[in-house]
């Protein structure tokens, strides 16, 4: 299968977008950081599949969720403070 390329013929000068369209770099620490946070929270879902023990799988869920509301501030430019507030995702 041969890969298909896509232009949009903007290009993206290095840059990736945050919530509210704020442009920074890719090489940004923050994007870095809820890169490897999305990662983590997908292998996190993967684990969960394969646990039985109920107790340790709403455990990983509650990590998934806080993990989400984490990545959700990093990639919010209006959350400079600092301050951690943890959200919930749907199972």
């Amino acid at each position: 299968m041969c890969a298909m390329k896509i232009y949009t013929r903007k290009g993206d000068k290095g840059e990736t977008g945050l919530i509210g369209g704020t442009r920074v770099l890719k090489s940004a620490l923050r994007v870095e950081a809820y890169g490897e946070v999305d990662e983590l929270n997908a292998v996190l879902g993967w684990i969960r599949t394969k646990v039985v023990n109920e107790t340790l799988r709403q455990d990983l869920l509650q990590i998934q969720r806080d993990l989400f509301a984490v990545g959700a501030q990093l990639a919010d430019p209006r959350s400079e403070s600092g301050t951690v507030q943890t959200g919930h995702i749907e199972q």
